[in-house]
């Protein structure tokens, strides 16, 4: 929005370089489409007319005539990813490649379904201020590129787009929106260990990822003891600061339940699964027994051990509610009779092996659910959600004259 018909080289734009522009436009309409559908779904808008649209209905419909009418395709993936010489080609490029990275978002969860009302509102609004965005952009290059091909409707299309985000914006906005979406897997992080404690973080990354497959109940126990080892390890690293403090008390509480785990799963039983965490954790235990408190060790690396410990925490404990609920996780229990087919002259009690969940309130199942699964913490809203917004649309509107700040100031 900061590139006008006065900006220099605008009106220098090559044939090939406004085709390329037209490209990348559609591709942000398409952003802009995809929005809309998510937070506003409606049925088949063929029998209705403007009077009886609603804003983000008439959003949609003008969208979609635009979109029709383009002449351009969509750029393919080394459009988007080659920086361009020219750098109006390239504020169009990386705006295009943020719309088609974007779009990933709406199956990944950012749909109606999976939003609040405040949130799709937020996602409404979003839609509506990039497509006045465009309409405004068109104006200024249908004056000042040759050769450019306007929108279709243009002045229908920015009336929707004002109307819609107007309407979305007359309640609060919830920017918690934005930690919703698409997030790139986790990687496994092969080669050398690390040195220090990124070869811990490293192993710990690496069990997170193998802990995708359901472990055995041996490799589980296995887990359970790595685990009370790394928190230990963690621990102790952690003291040393005052301002770590919150962590040391989060870390004890961690290695006390991972004791009580391996004490509570030592009659568990079950050979579905695989062991490939348990040697990452093993990798992790020893890597974290090298370590002293001696070893400088950054408030980063801290954070990012204590994210791991939440995300692994979680993990298994989905992993033992699901084995529970699928009988691949067993419990051995003695039942008031003589084994009488050991050879020995002491007889033993005879044992039988049940689902995890069958004994009421089993023991482990408690531990998992009242200090392993713990809440998850609403993460904050970066201050840049607003501040960033509320720029573009400055932007959009225009900067005011001089005397209408000077006026404002008075105010």
């Amino acid at each position: 929005m900061q590139i006008t018909r006065n900006t220099p080289g605008l009106d220098t734009l090559g044939t090939d370089e406004v085709a390329l522009i037209a490209s990348f436009r559609t591709s942000l309409t398409v952003w802009c489409q995809q929005a809309v559908r998510a937070s506003n779904p409606v049925g088949d808008l063929g029998g209705r007319t403007p009077r009886s649209r609603g804003p983000a209905e008439e959003l949609r419909y003008r969208l979609d005539q635009a979109r029709t009418t383009y002449a351009g395709p969509l750029p393919d993936s080394n459009q988007l990813a080659t920086p361009h010489p020219n750098d109006v080609v390239d504020v169009w490029r990386r705006a295009a490649k943020a719309a088609a990275l974007g779009e990933h978002d709406f199956p990944a969860g950012l749909d109606y379904g999976n939003l609040t009302e405040l949130q799709a509102m937020t996602v409404l609004k979003d839609a509506a201020e990039v497509a006045r965005g465009l309409t405004g952009l068109d104006r200024h290059y249908a004056a000042a590129v040759p050769g450019w091909e306007p929108i279709t409707d243009a002045d229908l299309l920015g009336r929707a787009a004002v109307v819609c985000a107007a309407h979305a914006g007359y309640s609060d906005p919830d920017y918690s929106v934005d930690h919703r979406g698409w997030r790139p897997p986790v990687q496994l992080l092969d080669g050398p260990a690390l040195p220090g404690l990124d070869g811990v973080l490293q192993a710990q990354n690496n069990l997170l990822v193998h802990l995708r497959q359901q472990p055995d109940a041996y490799s589980l126990r296995l887990i359970f003891d790595s685990q009370r080892i790394v928190s230990c390890g963690a621990l102790a690293l952690g003291t040393p600061s005052p301002n770590r403090g919150q962590m040391a008390t989060k870390w004890d509480r961690r290695h006390e339940t991972y004791r009580q785990l391996i004490d509570q799963s030592r009659n568990l039983r079950g050979l579905v699964g695989t062991s490939l965490a348990a040697a990452d954790g093993a990798l992790a235990a020893a890597r974290m027994d090298e370590l002293s408190p001696a070893n400088g060790v950054s408030d980063r690396q801290l954070r990012h051990l204590d994210a791991l410990f939440d995300h692994i925490d979680r993990r298994i404990a989905v992993i033992i509610r699901a084995g529970a609920s699928d009988r691949s996780y067993l419990l051995r229990v003695s039942i008031p009779r003589i084994d009488l087919a050991t050879p020995v002259a002491v007889k033993e009690l005879r044992a039988r092996h049940v689902p995890l969940d069958v004994p009421t309130k089993a023991r482990l199942l408690v531990t998992i659910d009242q200090r392993l699964r713990a809440p998850t913490s609403r993460r904050p809203v970066s201050p840049t959600s607003a501040t960033e917004r509320a720029a573009f649309v400055r932007s959009i509107n225009g900067r005011p004259q001089e005397g209408s700040i000077h006026h404002e100031r008075s105010l």
